[in-house]
């Protein structure tokens, strides 16, 4: 039996074409070892959003529609789209693709979401294998972007990090603050934090994390177990889930910024400053205000990339300290804590031991007071990305 479609001039030629696909799809779904004709872009996408709202979504026994799904998806990859389709069609093949994007784009949504399939997809080995390689940037990477899911099957992987001696401080830190989003993870820190299982490199972390609990015991019961920093006047740090509500002064933030709290001897806004740490010349956009204070009161609980810290043990037995410049075959260029850049011969050097403490003061609370602080943090947080309209 063949079926007419009748159109008027004025019908909608994408309708016309959807329906055309509709066609195929169903002949294919009826007879799948028949060829598929015309292949394009535009068909193997109609072909896509076909299944879609048929909602066919195994087409394992069909090899015409899976490679129509293939090529698509080549054509949106590194989009939330990409995403959803492989998710929708549980395209097992992009598996490798989803683990580079959720390196790449960490700290990014389409990054997040390329981990939390990963775990959709029962990927939890492949995922602490790249946690425990040697590559410490994307081993650090993949856990922020689990971290920041919060998929149901990410405590399993994140909890082990945390008592894991061998992992940087970097690492713990990460899991800590992931295992730290649901009450089973705040329980298990609080239970470690009674037993005194925690190290003290990782305290501010843990109560940064434990005082942001919606459970009023949780909250009590680390408030007896850590004690919060002092500032310049000898009052106690509030925890930073506190810190955020007080109300800061940008234009007062600067001046200690600049003045009392030395800040602008490590780091660059514009053209102000010394290239010791990272610039900070848009650092509104990219880091929340708790991230922030995390920054400021515990430097060393998430050094930037490029910017950890290395010891260099000479032969002579002097020990050099600071932010590796550059490396080659023949010298090492390492900046202190000065700003000072030298130069290191290899066949000087001993040893090069990657520290994971920053070159930034970990007491930085004492030399400010609370309102201080804030405002500094609030004036930080105006230093945003200026988006020019076209």
């Amino acid at each position: 039996m063949t079926s007419r479609i009748i159109l008027t001039e004025h019908s909608n030629t994408t309708a016309y074409a959807y329906l055309i696909v509709v066609a195929s799809c169903i002949s294919l779904l009826v007879a799948p070892h028949e060829a598929i004709s015309q292949e394009s872009p535009n068909r193997d996408k109609l072909i896509v959003e076909t299944l879609l709202r048929l909602k066919r979504y195994d087409v394992s026994g069909n090899e015409k529609l899976k490679s129509a799904i293939s090529r698509h998806l080549q054509t949106i990859k590194g989009t939330l789209r990409y995403l959803e389709l492989v998710k929708a069609f549980t395209v097992h093949e992009a598996i490798p693709d989803l683990l580079e994007l959720a390196i790449a784009a960490h700290a990014d949504t389409i990054g997040v979401n390329a981990a939390s399939l990963l775990l959709d997809f029962k990927q939890s080995t492949l995922l602490q294998k790249e946690m425990n390689g040697k590559d410490s940037a994307r081993a650090l990477a993949i856990a922020h972007a689990i971290a920041l899911g919060g998929h149901p099957a990410s405590y399993a992987v994140l909890k082990p990090v945390v008592t894991d001696a061998r992992a940087s401080r970097q690492m713990r830190n990460v899991a800590i603050k992931g295992i730290g989003t649901t009450k089973t993870g705040q329980q298990y820190l609080l239970d470690l934090l009674s037993a005194s299982k925690i190290p003290e490199e990782l305290l501010f972390i843990t109560g940064t994390v434990l005082f942001s609990s919606s459970d009023p015991l949780i909250v009590m019961t680390t408030k007896e177990l850590i004690t919060l920093p002092t500032t310049a006047n000898a009052t106690p740090l509030p925890p930073i889930i506190e810190l955020i509500r007080i109300k800061g002064d940008p234009a007062a933030g600067k001046v200690v910024f600049d003045k009392k709290g030395t800040c602008v001897k490590c780091h660059k806004i514009g053209d102000v400053g010394k290239e010791i740490g990272p610039s900070l010349t848009e650092i509104g956009s990219k880091l929340s205000k708790e991230a922030m204070f995390v920054s400021i009161l515990d430097p060393s609980a998430g050094v930037s990339h490029n910017y950890e810290t290395y010891a260099i043990s000479l032969n002579s037995g002097n020990v050099l300290s600071g932010i590796l410049v550059s490396r080659s075959d023949d010298e090492v260029v390492v900046r202190n804590v000065d700003g000072i850049d030298r130069v290191i011969a290899v066949a000087e050097i001993d040893e090069i031991i990657k520290t994971g403490v920053s070159l930034m003061p970990a007491d930085l609370q004492k030399v400010m007071t609370v309102q201080e602080l804030v405002n500094v943090v609030a004036y930080l947080t105006q230093l945003k990305t200026n988006k020019t309209e076209n």
